[in-house]
């Protein structure tokens, strides 16, 4: 054992010299085995720890008189076992009170050669070492949370519909098919949508000595919910029509002559109409599908029989283009 000691002592001088270079911290403690003999050697092993930790702070080192180090400062401990040249592994720990923490690695010596071991070992230890004395790092602060992406604001929804269609109206068996121009102004507020319409439709039916020509001028009243799916609003509702039509015969031969006559006319039914605003929201397509029955017509009589029937039931198609607002 005292063989062992002497190159240990020799070295703990020259570290403790070393030390001196940096007395505004404690030195490194290192604690060796104190066995009858070692694997590797001591002295050797201290040389190359001084070497590898050269510039370190604290600075390296001075040798524990005990097996386990004491005092201040970064402490070093190895252990073998068992505690002689046969030992095949070195627990190396390293402690430091100032931070309160502890590190421990067991350093194999099997698969290294005898010259070899001390470096391998004192690069084990400067590992531990540098990885004891550095400054944990502050938590960072958690990231901030991706901004919350608002969702973008709807559309603003139109309350004012302004249209102009072109209309067709067919009275299925009663010969007589009118077509024209119809203008509207339909006004939404909540759930709900009130239109006025002002219709002006001509026709004109064939019969055997002629032809009969009827014109019709009417205002229409609808109301009903309507509802959004997506850009397109469908409105759903009862409508109520009023106006006057004439009708004139013109005869087509020699002889007969042609009347006319003229009577107030009324409606009612229902509607479906969509309105489709453009990108732009300004302006829409409108289109609607109305179907009823007459409630008061009126009637043309050629030789005693009717030519033509404003009467009975009726559908009326419309699509045109409006401005919203």
């Amino acid at each position: 054992m005292r063989g062992l000691l002497v190159p240990v002592l020799i070295s703990a001088m020259a570290l403790g010299a070393g030390s001196a270079r940096a007395a505004e911290a404690p030195p490194i403690r290192i604690s060796v085995p104190a066995c009858p003999s070692a694997p590797f050697s001591v002295g050797a092993f201290l040389g190359s720890l001084e070497v590898e930790l050269a510039g370190h702070v604290p600075p390296c080192c001075l040798l524990a008189s005990s097996p386990a180090p004491e005092g201040p400062g970064l402490q070093v401990a190895l252990t073998l076992d068992p505690c002689d040249a046969t030992a095949t592994s070195v627990v190396v720990r390293v402690q430091d009170p100032a931070r309160a923490g502890a590190a421990e690695r067991k350093v194999e010596l099997s698969d290294i050669s005898p010259e070899a071991r001390p470096r391998a070992l004192a690069l084990a230890v400067a590992e531990l070492v540098h990885s004891a004395t550095q400054t944990p790092p502050s938590p960072s602060a958690p990231p901030a949370p991706p901004p919350i992406a608002s969702a973008a604001p709807r559309p603003r929804q139109p309350t004012l519909f302004l249209s102009g269609t072109l209309e067709l109206e067919p009275h299925p068996g009663n010969n007589l098919l009118l077509w024209g121009l119809g203008a509207s102004a339909a006004v939404a507020r909540g759930r709900w949508m009130a239109a006025v319409d002002l219709q002006g439709l001509n026709g004109g039916s064939s019969v055997a000595f002629g032809d009969v020509d009827t014109d019709l001028l009417a205002l229409a009243l609808t109301a009903g919910p309507h509802w959004s799916v997506g850009r397109l609003i469908i409105d759903l509702g009862a409508t109520g029509r009023f106006g006057w039509a004439w009708m004139r015969g013109h005869p087509n031969v020699a002889g007969p002559t042609g009347g006319s006559g003229s009577a107030p006319i009324a409606s009612a039914g229902g509607r479906l109409g969509i309105f489709l605003p453009t990108r732009a929201g300004v302006s829409h397509v409108r289109a609607l599908v109305e179907g009823g029955a007459m409630i008061r017509g009126l009637e043309a009589i050629v030789n005693g029989a009717t030519a033509a029937n404003l009467s009975g039931g009726y559908l009326l198609l419309g699509l045109g283009f409006g401005e919203n607002r």
